[in-house]
């Protein structure tokens, strides 16, 4: 009796999964083929190519004026989450006044997700092998990670960067002491 219980269950089971086959479930492909995500890391990709080309007009504007961000160094109102358009743009004008050479050497994107419902949402990850010589000649390559939770009219309202930034600026001064 008990193996037949077993079995009706088990056959009950592989009835269920086979009728309910989630045709319409998320994959990792079809998310990353979200018309929102690939208008948003396209958003994304711009920034970080206004970045590699110097250009800080086109880094504002792929910026919203209202955006709330995160820095991966703790400056004062930014290590809170509360920095601004303006602090954010001061930080990047620091990294394009101190290096040159930006480069990416390997860009992973991921598509973001909702963390109540686990759908799509729009929001970009990345994870970016950055490359870039600082003024003194010294070579930097540190990996960082980003987060782009928030779009709005094309810019990005929400965004946060997080990575060894006090560890590139220790590496710097360390080589350019000559230590």
């Amino acid at each position: 009796v008990a193996k037949l219980v077993i079995g009706i269950v088990i056959g009950a089971l592989v009835v269920y999964l086979i009728m309910n086959s989630s045709e319409d479930a998320q994959t990792s492909t079809n998310l990353s083929e979200s018309p929102a995500y690939v208008a948003n890391k396209a958003v994304a990709e711009a920034m970080f190519q206004a970045v590699i080309d110097e250009d800080m007009e086109a880094w504002a504007a792929t910026v919203s004026d209202t955006v709330k961000y995160t820095s991966p160094s703790y400056a004062p109102g930014t290590a809170t989450g509360a920095g601004t358009k303006e602090d954010w743009m001061k930080d990047t004008q620091r990294l394009v006044d101190n290096y040159d050479d930006f480069s990416i050497e390997n860009a992973v994107y991921l598509p973001g997700l909702d963390g109540q419902t686990a759908e799509p949402n729009g929001s970009v990850r990345v994870y970016v092998h950055w490359n870039a010589t600082h003024s003194s000649g010294v070579k930097v390559d540190p990996w960082f990670y980003y987060n782009f939770d928030g779009f709005e009219g094309g810019k990005i309202t929400t965004y946060g960067a997080f990575g060894d930034a006090g560890g590139v600026m220790n590496n710097v001064a360390a080589a350019s002491a000559g230590e």
